[in-house]
């Protein structure tokens, strides 16, 4: 028999969906002082928050009246009709959160506007309404959850340890706080101050504040200003990479959200610059007009749509991209000379090429190291301490203004022998430097591929016997859509008729066998809608695997010649110190920490 649910049993499914955890509960009391105008924010928590949130705040407070039509469901200051739904510009607007909360705890709220002479208390169990008090105190409102879930044990079961919940309730509140640098925060647990934050003037002196200063001192600002959308924020050195996402913040209009695809976006301006497991450390924030955008597409309020989400995705990866390009990334552990130029950077010429034009490892691309017939003979390469190399790497923006200091950086290194035929050692300034050769030639094919692309300068290979591609329906559509991408690298592609293709030409570092791999892959990356579709991506994709089938081998056999012109062709590749998978190519070991291991220091 069809019946209408009582209006507790409908708080309680609603707060199914908004009171996940304690977390969830501190974030929707954070959310109210936010929209109260408060500049001071405490929260308060015991075992966890199982007995105890308590969220106080300095904003404008509640009347008597106010107060006790809070508890009830779709009660709100913040919306009164349908267009307020398109530009909303608080943190919360359902009006259901208070609601919901006390329908599974014991809650107790206080409240005093700043025309009362006093303050008035109100306390709720299990959404039951008890009477309300006259009180004494400050300005602001004080909200207390106890016993989270009592009435619902089945919830209460599922909740984690307490080291867990408040893992979880911290990440909540350093998030609020991230956003809102010019308020002061503090956070306790079990009676012990955790986390206190005084109010700031900038974003990065907070990200320091919340996460130490060598995670500040290791952020490069990105910016974007547009008519419809502002792009303020941080992003970290690749370096500073994580295992997890726990360090990725997004703020809209000082509102926390997630946003896997602005994510990946980010991710993949870092290409080459990260392994594959790893994940860029950034707090970014997204100024945009209310009403170009839709808050209310998730419970919680953790997700947004974009009314122009292609724009942004763009305009992400170019700001990201542009604050890598002009960033001084050497690794620790090399050492550093320095010297400034006032017009931009040198050309590669005057970057300390020593060796004059780059030599061929064989010629051409799929060229192995059959005796080192191309390079110069060892007589005239002689590996002496005098005659070591110049190693130079220009780390900044090629076409960086004219005017903006530039700084350049160099170390010497000369190549002494290789290990298992794969490693060169090679001997530097201050201590040894170990090369991965495979990495390190990766790094320079996939420079030299880039360069041939830009300049348009494609090197291809016909097939005597066409290679035929079968596509599903959706890959063959999106392999017209996209037919420039893989023209613009050297594949010739016909359609031979509904979904098979015939592949006539292919770059010169492919082989037939692979044709099939690389195509669907690419598809693949293109059709999946959380990783942004911005071509020059994928084009960087594409050219990161022919780079890697093109490198010299992992235990191939190196003569010193040819490890001296391996470090030659690296002399002034814009990223030396990663292939394009993001691996390290070389690690240093200094002097100093040679000394350690052998207890001389």
């Amino acid at each position: 028999m069809i019946k209408i649910l009582s209006e507790n049993l409908v708080n309680q499914i609603a707060a199914g969906e908004v009171v996940e955890r304690p977390a969830s509960v501190v974030k929707e009391l954070m959310d109210n002082s936010l929209d109260s105008y408060a500049d001071t924010i405490t929260v308060e928590i015991k075992d966890g928050g199982r007995t105890l949130i308590k969220v106080s705040d300095n904003g404008s407070g509640m009347s008597p009246e106010d107060l006790e039509m809070s508890l009830m469901r779709h009660a709100t200051s913040k919306i009164s009709d349908e267009s307020d739904l398109w530009k909303i510009g608080t943190m919360g607007f359902r009006g259901e959160a208070l609601a919901s909360i006390a329908s599974v705890s014991k809650m107790s709220i206080k409240s005093r506007t700043a025309e009362s002479v006093g303050g008035h208390e109100i306390h709720v169990e299990g959404g039951d309404k008890k009477q309300m008090n006259e009180i004494g105190m400050s300005q602001g409102t004080t909200v207390e959850v106890m016993d989270l879930f009592f009435n619902t044990p089945a919830r209460q079961k599922y909740l984690k340890n307490e080291s867990t919940e408040f893992s979880k309730i911290s990440e909540t509140f350093n998030a609020v706080a991230l956003a809102h640098p010019k308020m002061s925060f503090k956070l306790i647990h079990n009676g012990k101050v955790v986390t206190e934050l005084p109010r700031v003037t900038d974003f990065l002196s907070r990200i320091g504040d919340v996460f130490g200063k060598a995670t500040s001192d290791a952020m490069l600002p990105i910016f974007y200003g547009g008519s419809e959308f502002q792009i303020e924020g941080y992003i970290g050195k690749p370096l500073l990479s994580r295992s997890s996402a726990k360090h990725q913040y997004f703020f809209v209009n000082g509102r926390p959200i997630q946003h896997f695809l602005l994510a990946n976006t980010i991710k993949s301006a870092y290409h080459s610059m990260l392994m594959e497991h790893k994940k860029p450390v950034f707090a970014v924030n997204i100024k945009i007009d209310p009403s170009l955008i839709d808050v209310n597409v998730h419970p919680r309020k953790i997700e947004i749509r974009f009314e122009d989400q292609n724009t942004l995705v763009r305009v992400m990866y170019g700001a990201v991209k542009k604050a890598l390009e002009g960033a001084s990334l050497i690794p620790k552990g090399f050492s550093e000379s320095r010297r400034y130029m006032s017009d931009g950077l040198p050309t590669k010429e005057a970057a300390g090429n020593s060796f004059g034009s780059v030599a061929s490892f064989g010629g051409g691309y799929g060229g192995g190291f059959g005796g080192g017939s191309s390079m110069s003979s060892p007589a005239a390469r002689s590996v002496s301490t005098q005659d070591a190399m110049d190693f130079s790497a220009a780390l900044l923006e090629e076409r960086a203004p004219a005017g903006i200091a530039s700084e350049v950086r160099s170390f010497s290194m000369r190549p002494v022998l290789q290990v298992s035929n794969s490693y060169i050692v090679a001997e530097a300034e201050d201590g040894l430097i170990l090369i991965d050769q495979h990495a390190a030639h990766e790094r320079v094919r996939f420079e030299e591929l880039m360069a041939e692309y830009d300049a348009q300068e494609k090197s291809k290979q016909p097939l005597l016997v066409p290679a035929q591609l079968e596509l599903s329906v959706d890959e063959a559509e999106m392999l017209k859509e996209h037919g420039e991408i893989f023209s613009g690298l050297g594949f010739e592609i016909e359609n031979f008729g509904g979904n098979t293709f015939l592949i006539q030409a292919v770059p010169s570092c492919l082989v037939k066998e692979e044709i099939d791999e690389v195509i669907k892959g690419v598809l693949d990356d293109l059709a999946d809608e959380k990783k942004p579709s911005n071509m020059q991506g994928h084009i960087e994709e594409i050219l990161t695997y022919m780079s890697c089938r093109s490198a010299i081998k992992f235990g191939q056999k190196l003569n010193l010649p040819e490890m001296e012109a391996l470090i030659k062709q690296m002399d002034g590749l814009e990223r030396p110190y990663t292939c394009p998978h993001g691996r390290p190519t070389m690690v240093a070991l200094t002097m100093d920490e040679l000394g350690k291991m052998f207890g001389r220091k």
